[in-house]
């Protein structure tokens, strides 16, 4: 039950957090765009001040939930090449690093005052395509 649960949860935090990227880089950047300067730049602060807040919760979710369900593969992953499963979990396991880098990117550039509109919207973009790869891997690990 607890696998289950964890699953489930993991599920749902994948989803949320996908979906809030999906929302950010087809739907309000471009919305964005046909606004006003000053209407952009105060939907932007208020957006991103709302998104912190939840996407923060959602990722230690996702990423408790994966760690919890992960580990039981942990000795399996020594040798990533010995069937398919430990090759995508690994693979898996190597997107989900660099997602948590690039968030560590966007909060090192933004509290340095670094980063451009352009330079989020990359970066967002990049998250976004990793998170898709990632999603293709899980969904593969057990069908393949």
């Amino acid at each position: 039950m607890l696998y289950l649960s964890l699953k489930t949860l993991h599920l749902l935090m994948a989803i949320a957090f996908v979906g809030t990227l999906f929302f950010q880089v087809f739907i309000l950047v471009p919305v964005a765009r046909q606004l006003p300067e000053d209407q952009r730049g105060k939907m932007s602060v208020l957006f991103g001040q709302q998104a912190r807040r939840v996407i923060h919760w959602v990722a230690l979710l996702l990423y408790g939930a994966g760690i919890a369900l992960v580990w039981p593969y942990r000795h399996a992953l020594a040798d990533p090449l010995a069937s398919t499963f430990t090759l995508l979990l690994s693979l898996k396991l190597l997107l989900a690093v660099l997602m948590i880098g690039h968030y560590v990117a966007v909060i090192v550039l933004r509290s340095k005052g670094q980063i451009s509109e352009r330079g989020m919207r990359l970066l967002n973009v990049s998250l976004l395509a990793h998170a898709v790869v990632l999603v293709f891997c899980a969904k593969a690990m057990f069908t393949l």
